[in-house]
């Protein structure tokens, strides 16, 4: 595709990573899974991890609590709690509210049916293994299945119905399941995210349902743990703007507060609604209605004011001890921000808030300045590592994309790039990792196809990357094929000049170093020798690559 209008233009799996904010592996599936093409998992060992199966099992289990819930007599207790919650049909529906039977094999004797085996409704987190024997790990409980940004179920999270403890019970991790980079709702929310550019982020369940329930699409909740920065990385997809919703109990909470403080490092906008005293979303939507909601999301504090208003609940403001301890608990925030003008107007707010002189405000930084240091050094070093890998970008990157690509599109190519390069040569661990795997499908088969390869893309960059070397082949697709004008084997004697080269500048700077410390240590005559000898001929090489090149 191609836009006239802004430029922007790739294949039809750019186009999916652009239009549902997805990763490159994550498109690839999507395409794969609508075209009805096969694509096994394969990890760096080579062995099947198996997500799709996990996927096919939480499936599953989703759809037998779901008619639990809704047929049987037993669940009858789960849908009077449901209703009590004026939850009405079509949110039970939307999110697929199930029930888990007061049973131990429940889900144990689903195994003939579902054609799995208990080793894998284990690894599910769906049951349990004590001593050779294995027990639903969910009994008796309201069971909220959670999914990921594709509407795969990755897990569950199920309340208690009776005195259990503990009252709310999640899935443990798996393969498909970790709590810190998963939300619940984002599947329903993210559309409407996308289209408003903003998140409001509330703490439960049943919160986010009836937040939907009453046209509040753009809600989603934690699952009973911290944010975290992958969140906040994932969020980016499809936002701009997080709402935090705090009631009065948790807002002023160490976790409240770091998550906060999350955004605020990863430079992400964020404001925050604090309700009312003895009021979370869920009540304050359905006591007092969704206009007053929204109109409390309205004149949510930016971070700074909810700062001082904490502060407030904090410290005593009318003594001097107070003031100055409050002071320092905005100024540790204010110092996260990493854009230099937004920290400089914070710093000059806390001056006009607090009363105080802003030269004196200033001037107290100094407590921060040794923990900033570090975290300006920790940054510098990793900038000057990020400019080292976009400066090789240009170059080394960009030579083992093209080997790859060759790979790919000239399989006969394959055993030359491997005697002739080697695997040694390669700089990226990912491009390795991807050369390997072509390697040894291309000895177990005789062929690679380009399918064979996505389930190896780890990252999205490395996903637009793989796609753009192999479309700008694809123009070259007739002279790639063997028999024909041999581009495939100019670009990769190009490559191969490239790579020798650079060994051979390498060498040629390890012989000057021994030459220069024989030299300060006062080496013999035959060690110096040896090594003019050595020098020589490598340099000899290396212009004569030079010439060539």
């Amino acid at each position: 595709y191609k836009c006239f209008g802004c430029g922007e233009g790739g294949t039809v799996f750019n186009f999916l990573m652009k239009q549902e904010s997805l990763t490159f592996p994550e498109a690839i599936n999507v395409l794969a899974e609508k075209a009805n093409i096969k694509i096994d998992v394969f990890d760096k060992k080579g062995k099947d991890q198996g997500a799709n199966i996990l996927f096919k099992v939480n499936e599953q289990a989703t759809r037998f609590f779901v008619d639990m819930f809704l047929k049987i007599q037993e669940g009858k207790r789960s849908r009077d709690y449901v209703s009590s919650r004026l939850i009405d049909d079509n949110s039970i529906r939307k999110f697929r509210l199930g029930y888990a039977p007061n049973r131990w094999d429940s889900i144990v004797s689903k195994t003939k049916e579902w054609g799995v085996n208990t080793q894998l409704l284990e690894r599910a987190g769906l049951i349990l293994r004590k001593q050779d024997k294995c027990y639903d790990r969910f009994r008796n409980r309201l069971m909220f299945p959670i999914f990921d940004s594709q509407n795969r179920p990755v897990g569950f999270g199920a309340r208690a119905l009776d005195n259990s403890l503990p009252k709310y019970l999640n899935s443990p991790e798996t393969p498909i399941f970790s709590k810190s980079k998963t939300l619940y709702g984002v599947n329903l929310a993210k559309d409407s995210m996308r289209k408003n550019r903003k998140v409001l982020i509330m703490e439960g369940y049943t919160d986010v349902i009836i937040a939907h329930q009453n046209g509040i699409d753009w809600a989603i909740a934690v699952l009973g743990t911290a944010l975290t920065r992958d969140h906040v990385r994932m969020l980016r997809r499809y936002c701009d703007k997080a709402i935090l919703v705090f009631d009065a109990d948790t807002a002023g909470q160490k976790s409240s507060e770091r998550n906060l403080d999350i955004f605020i490092e990863e430079d992400f906008d964020v404001n925050i609604v604090l309700l009312p005293r003895d009021y979370d979303p869920y009540d304050f939507i359905v006591k007092r209605g969704k206009q007053r909601f929204l109109e409390q999301v309205e004149k949510a504090y930016d971070f700074f004011s909810f700062k001082v208003k904490l502060s407030e609940r904090k410290w005593d403001m009318s003594t001097v001890s107070g003031r100055s301890s409050a002071i320092d608990d905005i100024l540790s925030t204010a110092m996260k921000i990493p854009d230099v003008l937004k920290r400089d107007l914070t710093i000059k707010r806390v001056a006009e808030e607090m009363s105080i002189d802003e030269q004196l405000i200033r001037n107290h930084l100094t407590k921060f300045n040794s923990l900033k240091k570090g975290q300006i050094g920790i940054k510098k070093s990793h900038d000057q590592i990020a400019s080292k890998v976009n400066n090789t970008k240009s170059a080394d990157y960009q030579v083992e994309m093209t080997i790859l690509g060759l790979m790919i599109n000239r399989n006969d190519l394959i055993k030359k790039i491997e005697t002739d390069i080697g695997f040694d040569s390669f700089i990226n661990n990912e491009i390795l990792s991807i050369a390997k795997g072509i390697s040894e499908i291309y000895s177990r088969n005789g062929q690679v196809q380009l399918s064979d390869i996505f389930p190896m893309l780890d990252s999205s960059e490395m996903g637009r990357d793989m796609v753009n070397t192999i479309s700008q082949q694809e123009s070259m697709e007739e002279s790639l094929m063997v028999g024909h004008a041999d581009a495939g084997e100019k670009m990769l004697k190009e490559c191969i000049q490239y790579i020798r080269k650079k060994k051979n500048r390498k060498s040629l700077e390890q012989a000057k170093k021994k030459m220069s410390d024989l030299h300060r240590s006062k080496g013999s005559e035959q060690e110096v020798d040896q090594i003019l000898s050595g020098f020589h001929k490598k340099s000899m090489t290396f212009h004569s690559l030079k010439k060539s090149g």
